[in-house]
């Protein structure tokens, strides 16, 4: 005979602090536009508690976009008021104040999408002041304006930005505003030693600093591990040009975390057997491997035995 079946429990009587974690687990467009909008009562209200908005990643709009238009195509007076295109930057700033709602100052982590730019962030500065990190893509940013912004978020720990906001002026008012800054991103094509010191000089306390796929010259490199004494992770992954000697492993041997990989090789680069040289991309081999190939070529294919 076979064994009931245990009863079934509805979704709806899992307790709030558990549907919360679920909740922080759901992306932004799900939980503003999507099936836990239009829930039962209990996953509407975990997915409105401030602790799911904890982080929040507004970096895929497409999808965003995607489903705000769903949720109005249900509805039929949305669905007209949504015909008419809304500008990207309003957009973006009614979703930050539907976010900034739901998260009631307990946001800690911002990702802006690439469209974003210096306007959204004061406007969430002025009403998130404790937020610990933010991402802005952004590379024509007016200073006085992020300056703003800063001057708002003391609590500030870490940030994602462009190489444009790179300079003396910009990072040192960062270090005199926010006292528990310790960690950087950049996104820039080129780093040379230059700009390695007006971060070290800056922002001295570092403590983690990113700055993946990027060339980076080896003086920049060893800039950044002497001058940066408290640094503990640094990743300079995905560059296309071998930095990499072994002073700057020796020097980064105190790091608790260093990414370096190449983009080809993942840290570990190709030597040719026969010349010893680098073949650091692979569509680019050394002249040996080369006159190899010519010669194979020339041969023509070969005879089955």
């Amino acid at each position: 005979m076979a064994s009931p079946s245990p009863p079934v429990r509805p979704w709806a009587d899992l307790q709030h602090d558990l549907l919360v974690v679920i909740m922080s687990r759901v992306g932004v467009p799900e939980l503003l536009f999507g099936g836990a909008s239009r829930a039962c009562s209990a996953w509407q209200a975990s997915a409105r508690d401030p602790l799911v908005w904890r982080r929040v990643d507004l970096r895929d709009w497409a999808a965003l976009t995607s489903a705000r238009r769903r949720l109005a195509a249900g509805d039929g007076a949305a669905a007209a008021a949504g015909r008419g295109r809304i500008p990207l930057q309003a957009a973006l700033c009614s979703v930050l104040e539907i976010v900034v709602r739901r998260a009631a100052g307990r946001m800690e982590i911002l990702l802006l999408p690439e469209f974003a730019d210096e306007e959204h962030l004061l406007f969430l500065a002025q009403r998130n002041p404790n937020l610990h990190y933010f991402s802005l893509q952004a590379t024509c940013v007016t200073y006085d304006q992020f300056c703003k912004a800063i001057d708002k978020l003391q609590f500030l720990k870490g940030m994602a930005v462009d190489e444009s906001l790179i300079n003396h002026d910009v990072l040192s008012h960062v270090h005199q505003c926010c006292p528990d800054f310790l960690e950087l991103k950049v996104f820039a094509l080129y780093v040379d030693e230059e700009i390695a010191s007006i971060i070290c000089n800056s922002l001295p306390r570092l403590k983690k600093l990113e700055i993946p796929n990027s060339d980076m010259s080896c003086a920049a490199i060893m800039k950044f591990l002497d001058c940066l004494e408290e640094l503990e992770y640094l990743d300079i992954s995905g560059y296309e040009t071998s930095a990499i000697s072994s002073a700057v492993l020796q020097k980064a041997s105190r790091l608790n975390i260093f990414i370096w990989n190449s983009k080809f090789e993942l840290g570990e680069f190709t030597d040719c057997s026969n010349c010893g040289e680098h073949c650091i991309n692979p569509q680019e081999p050394c002249k040996c491997v080369m006159e190899h190939r010519v010669m194979d070529w020339l041969a023509g294919p070969s005879q089955p035995s």
